[in-house]
């Protein structure tokens, strides 16, 4: 599903997502990053959470441990805050296919992400909304999604810190 996601007209094919996750992801063909990420996926790398409508996959939020998107090592846009050995899971992107737009799949992406990532283990989500964080993507979601979602600012990142128990602290 996330190929035919990716495959579809409107698509984000241009960079299957591997900007941050190959640290030479300009240099790669469209055929190389999709053979990057089939082959993450193979080897259970958590890559993110589809958004379907039956069995049409609809929406893409980019959600994974932060260690996996290797381009944030040395971001200074988005550096690392939360000290290691902390479970930080970082969101990157959000698409949603045209037809899909203004019907709240991203924020139910973002819902989704948040449960992925507490059920693999985050004890932190973060995310860099494209309209607070300095950098300019326009698949970032808005900090208005990330507030609703129960996120809390600090300085350019959005975090959101779960406790074992499934709730949020």
């Amino acid at each position: 599903m996330f190929c035919r996601l990716f495959e579809a007209t409107g698509s984000p094919h241009y960079c299957w997502c591997t900007s941050y996750r190959v640290r030479n992801a300009s240099e790669l063909t469209g055929a190389e990053k999709k053979a990057f990420m089939q082959s993450s996926v193979e080897s259970s790398v958590p890559i993110g959470v589809l958004a379907c409508k039956g069995d049409e996959p609809v929406g893409w939020c980019s959600v994974a441990p932060r260690e996996t998107y290797v381009r944030l090592e040395r971001s200074r846009t988005m550096p690392r805050v939360t000290p290691a050995p902390t479970a930080t899971w970082t969101i990157l992107c959000f698409f949603v296919a045209r037809p899909h737009r203004n019907q709240h799949v991203a924020p139910a992406l973002l819902e989704g992400a948040v449960a992925y990532a507490r059920r693999l283990g985050a004890e932190v989500v973060e995310g860099y909304p494209s309209d607070t964080s300095g950098v300019s993507s326009t698949h970032r979601g808005h900090s208005r999604m990330f507030r609703s979602a129960g996120f809390k600012l600090e300085d350019k990142r959005w975090f959101l810190r779960l406790r074992r128990n499934g709730a949020e602290a």
